[in-house]
This record gives structure tokens, C-alpha cells and sequence, in this order.
């Protein structure tokens, strides 16, 4: 549900994760509050893969490509929270602001799990911010930014102690993580199996085949998300960037494959993509 341009919140979505209708990878300027209840999902952010629990709470700088990859008929239960961290700085305390926003800038993708008092507790809060965003009270909309605010310090509160990267846990996911460390490093170069196969010293079709098990993606259907991905982010922070120049930076070699490939990920050409962008800013 979308509360305001600096808030948008789905609280315990059931909705089936359909890839064809999108392949799910996606990046986005807002900071992002993931909340896993109930199903079996593996999480992929950046080049991190993470088998998700019950209780697990997951941060996101928005920036870096993720996509939530459930096993298929099985439950997938979550609640998602993006917001703008430019927008609620207003809101927050001025002395607890910076404190408050670190966990996004810092540690920027991080997983907890939350147990006992500090699961029933976070889950309460997004119940209630969940009833106050169906209500129809006049300062509905102030009421909630203090209660994301309250949610917020919540977060910064469990981050104060040690946050432990989560290992792989498995050899498979070791291989994954070390696939998408691989494209995410050399991206603009040509990536072939072959390569990946000597880097990981492991045979092309246990490689193509257990990626796609894991991420529900071809590896060269990550390797040309993470390209356009890259291409937005160069439109986004280098406004003057022309689509040629773009197309290069990106590993793209002919501009005519870069525009066919990006108005197919994106809905829309390069040229109208930064032109819309722009247009918004």
C-alpha cells in the first residue's frame, strides 16, 4: 500500500511470487525494512544468499540488486517497508537521526534474526502500523511517521549490539555467492561459462544448473540484470551520461543490444527511462 511518495508498506503479503511476470531482480533509491514470517525463500542481495528463517529481519540500501527467490508451492509470507530516508529525516530526533539511519548506510544489507520479546515486540509494531494505515483518522498520515519512527529506532536498537554476517551455510550457496561476487566484479567484460567453470573449478552444466536451482535465474540472465542495473544507477547519479557512453560503462558492447535488452528489463527505451527519471528530479 502506498501511504505517501516516501512511504509504501505491505504488511504479511501471501501473494504468489509469479516470474513471469518479473524475474524479480530490482534496486530502488528508497531504504528497505524486509520482514520474513512464515514459507522457505532463499534471499539473493548483492552477492550475498541468504536461506531465510522465520523472524528474519533484512535491511536493504535499495540501491543494491536483490530479488526474493521462494521455493515454488511452498508458503511465502513477508512484510516489506520502503521508505525515503531524505523524507523522514525531519521526523526523526536530530541528535539520534544519524544513529537511527546507519544500519541502512553502514551495514547496508544485513540480516537478523529476531526471537523472543524482540520478535513479538517488531511483529506488533507492524501490525500496528498496519491498522493505523486502514484507518481514517485525520492525521493518519503523522500518526504513522511516528510510529515508523518508533519502528526505526527499534532497528537501530538491535543493531547497536553485533550484527553477524550470516555464512553460507551450505557448499551450494558458497558456489552461488561466489558466481554472483564473479559477474558482479567483472561484469563489463565477456563472461562465458567457461570462465565461471575455471574459476570455480567445477563443470559448466553443475554450475548453469545449480544457479538456476538456487535463484530461479540463468546466470546469464543475472549477468545482463546486473548490467542494466548498473545502467540505471549511471543514469540516476550522472545526469549529463549519454546512452552510448552508458551502454560501454555497463559491459554492453553494441548500443542496439544494450536498447533492446534494457526496454525489455525496464518497459521503456534508455533515452525515455533518463528523460522520465530527470523529468521527476
Amino acid at each position: 500500500m502506498q501511504f505517501s511518495a516516501s512511504l509504501e508498506y505491505s504488511y504479511r503479503s501471501t501473494s504468489t511470487f509469479n516470474p513471469g511476470k518479473t524475474d524479480g531482480f530490482h534496486s530502488h533509491p528508497h531504504y528497505e525494512i524486509y520482514y520474513f514470517h512464515d514459507g522457505e525463500c532463499t534471499y539473493i542481495i548483492g552477492d550475498r544468499v541468504y536461506n531465510l528463517e522465520p523472524g528474519d529481519l533484512v535491511l536493504m540500501h535499495g540501491l543494491t540488486l536483490h530479488r526474493p527467490h521462494p521455493k515454488p508451492g511452498s508458503a511465502y509470507e513477508r512484510s516489506t517497508l520502503h521508505f525515503d530516508p531524505s523524507a523522514i529525516r525531519s521526523s526523526l530526533h536530530p541528535d539520534r537521526m544519524v544513529e537511527v539511519l546507519r544500519p541502512f548506510e553502514e551495514l547496508r544489507n544485513c540480516r537478523v534474526n529476531l526471537k523472543g520479546d524482540n520478535r513479538s515486540e517488531f511483529e506488533a509494531l507492524l501490525h500496528d502500523l498496519h491498522r493505523l494505515s486502514q484507518s481514517q483518522s485525520n492525521f493518519r498520515q503523522e500518526r504513522m511517521n511516528v510510529r515508523l519512527c518508533d519502528l526505526l529506532y527499534f532497528v537501530a536498537e538491535i543493531c547497536q549490539g553485533d550484527v553477524q554476517e550470516q555464512l553460507p551455510s551450505s557448499e551450494r550457496e558458497r558456489h552461488v555467492q561466489h558466481i554472483i561476487r564473479y559477474v558482479d566484479t567483472h561484469y563489463m567484460k565477456d563472461i562465458g561459462l567457461d570462465d565461471l567453470a575455471l574459476e570455480l573449478h567445477l563443470s559448466k552444466p553443475y554450475l548453469a544448473g545449480m544457479f538456476k536451482e538456487m535463484t530461479g535465474l540463468t546466470i546469464f540472465k543475472y549477468l545482463y540484470d546486473r548490467r542494466i542495473n548498473q545502467a540505471k544507477l549511471l543514469f540516476q547519479f550522472q545526469p549529463e551520461i549519454t546512452v552510448t557512453e552508458a551502454s560501454r560503462l555497463s559491459g554492453f558492447k553494441r548500443l542496439s543490444h544494450f536498447s533492446r535488452m534494457f526496454k525489455q528489463s525496464v518497459g521503456c527505451s534508455p533515452d525515455l527511462y533518463r528523460t522520465q527519471l530527470h523529468r521527476q528530479s
